[in-house]
């Protein structure tokens, strides 16, 4: 499924990457160029100036926004409880729908073919 490179936040504009590990390919770009790309850019994105990692204590609650958060499970002590729990919001698709609605560069998954060429390049 294609997914938006470059997002922007629904509510304050602002312009987000949407990078995972599972991305196989950009759109317009071959492979080897578009792997080294995704891997620049996870590498950029998870600096320890730009990570936050929360020290649990008892009681704690976490929240954040997965339109615009990468997140990932640490390891932790099985023996103790872990409650988790999602909540989502309803509202747009992150997904590419057609030419004229994306924005730029898309994800593609490994073995995926391409849909469509984007307009322009960012």
């Amino acid at each position: 499924m294609l997914q938006r490179l470059v997002r922007t936040h629904p509510v304050h504009g602002r312009k987000s990457l949407y990078l995972s590990s599972h991305a196989g390919g950009i759109v317009g770009m071959t492979v080897p160029e578009a792997r080294v790309l995704l891997r620049d850019l996870n590498e950029h994105a998870t600096q320890r100036e730009f990570v936050y990692v929360h020290k649990w204590t008892l009681h704690d609650l976490v929240m954040w926004d997965n339109r615009q958060t990468m997140h990932r499970v640490r390891r932790y002590d099985q023996s103790q409880p872990r409650d988790m729990r999602r909540a989502t919001v309803a509202g747009t698709a992150p997904t590419v729908r057609s030419r004229r609605r994306s924005e730029g560069k898309t994800l593609r998954r490994p073995g995926e073919r391409r849909t469509h060429t984007p307009r322009s390049r960012f």
